[in-house]
């Protein structure tokens, strides 16, 4: 059996449509309250005979620029600096690239032969010099070099005589094309063990990216200044690649091609009728590994929308140009020709893939935006079938993202569009589908739970306005200026949305936040992981082009609400979110019971602290498709509780939010899961004491019963540590997990352990050991940076480990403060069941919490006082209680 085989029965076991280390997001349509219609089956959808009978119906702009959008950006350039600046700024890219644009330059730019993709391109070079080798590379491109990448690790440019692309194959379906990959030895790419890179189908799909982001520019050009010539030029652009895209062959980003009619292959994807092109040892099978999810024309990555997005935008701005004598810029037949060949052509391969996950809503997106520009009302039930099931299923009920906060504005990359170019939609003048049912004025920011995806993006904030890099997600993640332009425009009742935006901008919106336009992680190459919003990412701040279209003309002189983020605890997300601050923003504890899922992590009861500017208990992010990512994604690299020594379990996990509740001066929450199957009880119960005025600490049970071993391990956030109350000590032949020089000690009593901050502040982590407990510490895995600018760093991880059958309690309380005097002056361990006092300048704090339930003793000068429950706080300051608070 030959490789490329053996890899796909393997890979057919787990799903026939996983791929790229990653996963799909699977789930059937709910329950939605917005289907007023029913939606048409693939054969109708490849059916474009409404197209030639509603195409003149149109009204253009149609999508997401419309007439008003245009009124307002104008105006804001009339009134606003920042806006003219944005504006001189597509000015300047148009007039320094428009001259390139020729007959000769665009056929070498988009050639007949399909591009490939700009990732699945692994270095040689590097592999050859010794450095870390990503599976997608890492590459620059440069429009005036175009047909040169260069490794941004090693400098070796291709393609390259020392790596020549000999091996070639040849295609027979329409005109004959030739494809070219490096010999040598193969790559293993993700689980594809054959793979071979082609730089040439790299360089080809970047060329015609650029192209599709050019259109789209000159098409914005146009607009605004009404100058022919920008129109004159996009038209030719668009004519170029009508002409190609109906040649470019179904492929995937790993280098298998569907030597055949694009729309057979689309038509029978995991079972061609016959054989697929892949380069050798891989012999065909009568598929494309990993089917849909890596698949496309314009390039191979599983997001053709990225391409059709931007080139659809660019027909729609400019299809009704109109040149200086009053006729039409583009004649009847190069309508036909850029609808038909292009933009309709275009949606063959998108309308297939019934399946729905953090690509496909993007492509769904795509095909509705086709519909609306062509008059195909098909194709916009397409799209609005994906929109539904993403905010009814994809999204939790509660709005929440089913993944992570950077895959959740991923999707809402996938779907912005579709409401904002739907908002007001009517199908053509009498259409009616085969059920007799139309669309009227479109509503989907009101009439969906989509309103309930934008709250819960908002309410997931941390106190510097980015997520919390729970699961997959990076430390960087944050709510883009263009997002937040879409809140206030499409929900002005909600001032807290305009209070945000003036965060963001300036009280005076005279500002801006300096973001690139997106999580600026990946460039325009990386089309994987990027957020897809609509502008040109040659663009300074792509956000300013949502503020010129979107920003209502004197918004500044609005007020709005305070900016507050509440306590929160999603009950389908099922991650606590407690703060401490009068606006919320001052510190975020962070304990998640989310049960296991799509780009979730093994990380069931992590518990992550952040103040002021800084992770006191991290969390070490997402490394995208890094060989190594697993080393983020283990339950070790977690503040959490490893049972003998073993990961977390995935599949069935749960968890189950027992109690989250706050008062002003303490708040608590607690959690259980169902992590390790050996555990009769994994349980941690967090509470977060504040006196105000940024002292504020976290008190921390953590109870386990199961297993041999159970380790409570929790990592220290930099290498500036000094460790207090005990002395740990190398020992020869100590090995834990996969640390590197490990000490060890005794670990019953009380000690501590301390760090300092990227921002000053320091970490300090009391550890309330109990008898039997042993304590130890050693260099682990700390690496954040998916491109490798961190690649070896190490960070102390502290073990607490106790053995045996009986339930354990580890007890920890944590503060974070300034200077170098610590808020908390003291802490006992009253009770090992779940009893600290906490000694401050302020007096004396109790936190209770048991298992079941128990009474809490409190020593006062006149007497005594005695709370009883599940859950109990108190503090005396100056000899009296100046609060309390019980739970039973």
């Amino acid at each position: 059996m030959d490789n490329k085989t053996a890899n796909r029965r393997d890979f057919i076991k787990q799903s026939t449509l996983l791929g790229l280390g990653m996963y799909l997001s699977p789930f059937t349509l709910s329950s939605t309250p917005y289907k007023p219609f029913d939606y048409p089956d693939t054969e109708q959808l490849l059916d474009w005979s409404d197209w030639e009978k509603y195409r003149h119906s149109v009204n253009h702009p149609c999508l997401t620029i419309k007439e008003e959008n245009l009124k307002a950006a104008k105006e804001n350039i009339k009134n606003y600096d920042w806006a003219r600046v944005h504006f001189d700024r597509i000015d300047e890219i148009i007039k320094q690239h428009i001259g390139k644009i020729t007959p000769d330059f665009l056929e070498s730019m988009v050639e007949e032969t399909t591009p490939g993709d700009p990732l699945w391109t692994p270095c040689p070079s590097c592999r050859d010099k010794g450095l870390p080798v990503h599976p997608h590379g890492l590459w620059s491109w440069d429009v005036d070099n175009p047909e040169e990448i260069q490794c941004t690790e090693c400098d070796t440019v291709f393609p390259n005589s020392g790596y020549p692309e000999e091996i070639v194959l040849t295609t027979t379906w329409g005109k004959t094309q030739k494809l070219t990959y490096c010999g040598g030895d193969p790559f293993v790419i993700f689980k594809y063990k054959e793979g071979r890179p082609s730089f040439t189908a790299n360089i080809r799909s970047r060329k015609v990216q650029w192209i599709a982001g050019f259109c789209k520019t000159l098409a914005e050009g146009y607009l605004l200044t009404e100058d022919i010539t920008y129109a004159a030029t996009c038209r030719e652009m668009l004519l170029r690649l009508a002409k190609c895209y109906p040649g470019w062959l179904v492929h995937v980003g790993y280098g298998e091609f569907a030597d055949m009619d694009p729309k057979m292959a689309a038509l029978n994807m995991m079972k061609l009728p016959e054989p697929e092109l892949c380069p050798p040892p891989n012999v065909p099978d009568h598929y494309l590994w990993t089917g849909f999810w890596s698949a496309g024309r314009a390039s191979g990555v599983g997001l053709e929308s990225d391409f059709v997005r931007k080139v659809v935008t660019a027909y729609d701005l400019t299809c009704q140009a109109k040149k200086s004598n009053g006729t039409p810029l583009y004649t009847e037949k190069d309508k036909r020709t850029i609808e038909k060949d292009l933009l309709l052509e275009s949606t063959i391969l998108l309308v297939c893939d019934k399946k729905l996950n953090n690509k496909s809503v993007s492509n769904r997106t795509a095909v509705a935006l086709v519909g609306m520009c062509v008059g195909h009302p098909g194709l916009v039930r397409f799209g609005l079938e994906g929109f539904n099931m993403t905010v009814d299923g994809w999204y939790l009920p509660d709005g929440t993202t089913s993944e992570s906060p950077f895959y959740g504005l991923m999707t809402l990359g996938g779907i912005w569009d579709m409401a904002q170019a739907a908002h007001g939609y009517s199908d053509p003048s009498g259409y009616k589908d085969e059920t007799g049912k139309r669309i009227d004025d479109l509503d989907l920011y009101h009439d969906t739970n989509y309103k309930l995806v934008w709250e819960a993006f908002y309410n997931g904030l941390q106190g510097d306005l980015n997520y919390p890099p729970y699961a997959d997600s990076f430390e960087s993640t944050k709510l883009d200026v263009a997002y937040v332009e879409l809140m206030v425009a499409n929900y002005p009742e909600n001032k807290e949305y305009l209070a945000l935006l003036k965060e963001l901008c300036g009280n005076e919106l005279h500002m801006h936040s300096g973001s690139p336009g997106f999580n600026s992680e990946f460039t325009d190459s990386e089309v994987e992981p990027v957020l897809r919003l609509p502008y040109d990412l040659t663009k300074p701040n792509g956000s300013l082009s949502f503020s010129m279209y979107y920003r209502k003309p004197n918004l500044e002189k609005e007020k709005g609400a305070d900016l507050t983020l509440p306590d929160w605890c999603p009950p389908n997300l099922q991650i606590g979110h407690l703060r401490t601050g009068i606006d919320g923003r001052e510190s975020l504890l962070l304990l998640s019971a989310s049960p296991w899922g799509v780009h979730h992590e093994n990380d069931s009861l992590n518990l992550y602290y952040w103040k002021k500017g800084t992770a006191l208990l991290s969390d070490l992010g997402y490394l995208w498709d890094h060989p190594l990512k697993p080393n983020n994604i283990r339950a070790l690299a977690h503040n959490t509780v490893l049972i003998d020594e073993d990961n977390q379990i995935s599949r069935d996990r749960g968890g189950e939010v027992l109690l989250f509740k706050t008062f002003s001066k303490v708040k608590v929450m607690e959690m259980a899961s169902t992590a390790y199957s050996q555990a009769s009880v994994y349980k941690r119960t967090s509470v977060l004491v504040d006196h105000g005025n940024g002292k504020s600490y976290v008190v921390d049970f953590f109870r386990a019963q199961g297993g041999e071993i159970q380790d409570y391990v929790f990592h220290a956030s930099s290498n500036q540590l000094t460790i207090n109350g005990l002395s740990p000590v190398a020992k020869a032949g100590l090995t834990l997990y996969d640390f590197e020089d490990i000490k060890t000690s005794d670990g019953n009593g009380t000690w501590s352990s301390e760090w300092k901050n990227e921002n000053g502040l320091t970490t300090r982590a009391w550890s309330l050991g109990q008898e039997g407990e042993e304590m130890f510490v050693g260099d682990g895995w700390g690496q954040k940076d998916w491109k490798n600018a961190d690649i070896g760093a190490t960070l102390p991880y502290f073990v607490r480990r106790k053995k045996g059958g009986k339930l354990q309690t580890f007890v920890s309380v944590f503060e974070g403060f300034e200077g170098d005097k610590p808020f908390i002056q003291k802490v006992t361990l009253m009770d090992k069941s779940g009893m600290v006092m906490v000694e401050t300048p302020f007096g004396k704090d109790y936190i209770m919490s048991m298992h079941d339930k128990g009474e809490m003793t409190i020593e006062l000068p006149d007497g005594k006082e005695a709370l009883s429950g599940h859950f109990a706080a108190a503090s005396v300051q100056n000899g009296k209680i100046a609060w309390m608070e019980a739970i039973n």
